[in-house]
């Protein structure tokens, strides 16, 4: 089994697997046999346990009011700020 670390890393390396959001691009990981079926529910539970605060911003608060994303839909870039962020804090 990959570290947190490890699979944030895989995310990073299959960057065309994203398409709407985190939890998204991280079951297309798993349908593409990138990550296991367990690695998925833990990838899953650390974005839920890891959310960026809704207050964090104004556009991320009514962005995931209005659709249940921390981000704009489709947007990858806040995501990999959010991703190596996360790679140093499980460095």
């Amino acid at each position: 089994m990959r570290t947190i670390k490890q699979l944030l890393e895989v995310m990073l390396q299959n960057q065309e697997y994203f398409c709407f959001g985190l939890c998204g691009w991280t079951r297309d990981l798993y349908f593409y046999d990138k990550i296991t079926c367990e690695e998925k529910r833990i990838m899953e539970s650390y974005i839920d346990n890891n959310k960026p605060s809704i207050f964090s911003s104004l556009d991320s608060f009514r962005t995931q009011l209005k659709t249940g994303y921390y981000w704009k839909s489709g947007d990858i870039t806040p995501r990999i700020k959010w991703i190596n962020k996360h790679i140093k804090r499980n460095s």
